[in-house]
């Protein structure tokens, strides 16, 4: 019989392994994983605390599942919130409990630091997360998440005034 596995803090030295999973979620969920920029940008997340933290799932050094929560200060929710941007699971292992103990870390440790809520993003269609997240107490809110590229665009340069 395997051991439970393990949910702690992430370190530097999982770097390599959680790149494997960043990669998996990002095929999974369809979105586009910049091999570039991706090393670096975990590599700064992990180093930075003040940026947020990374819990991940495993039996010594192979990891099965990771949730990354960075932080936001919103005045709906009477200051700083925590963001789950990514939680993934590999496919062998759902079911078994890890998402939920990696959502309670991030809780406990919100709770601990006094943040009030935690927030997060799901696909509209990915109807299996979202009955999940429910389970957990999450609400759904009627709002259409939007971003933009801060470069220049030829849409966003300014017009001359006459």
């Amino acid at each position: 019989m395997k051991p439970e596995p393990q949910i702690r803090a992430a370190r530097l030295s999982d770097q390599r392994e959680l790149l494997r999973l960043i990669r998996a979620y990002y095929r999974f969920d369809h979105i586009r994983f910049d091999a570039n920029t991706m090393p670096r940008a975990l590599r700064t997340l992990l180093g930075k605390k003040s940026l947020g933290r990374v819990w991940v799932a495993g039996n010594g050094a192979r990891l099965i599942a990771y949730l990354v929560l960075t932080y936001n200060y919103d005045l709906e929710f009477a200051g700083n919130e925590g963001m789950i941007t990514e939680l993934y699971v590999e496919k062998s292992m759902r079911g078994l409990g890890m998402g939920r103990r990696l959502i309670d870390a991030a809780c406990a440790f919100c709770h601990k630091s006094g943040i009030g809520t935690i927030e997060l993003q799901v696909s509209r269609d990915n109807r299996r997360a979202r009955v999940f997240y429910k389970s957990l107490g999450f609400r759904e809110f009627d709002r259409i998440v939007m971003a933009i590229d801060t470069g220049p665009t030829p849409s966003r340069k300014r017009k001359p005034q006459s």
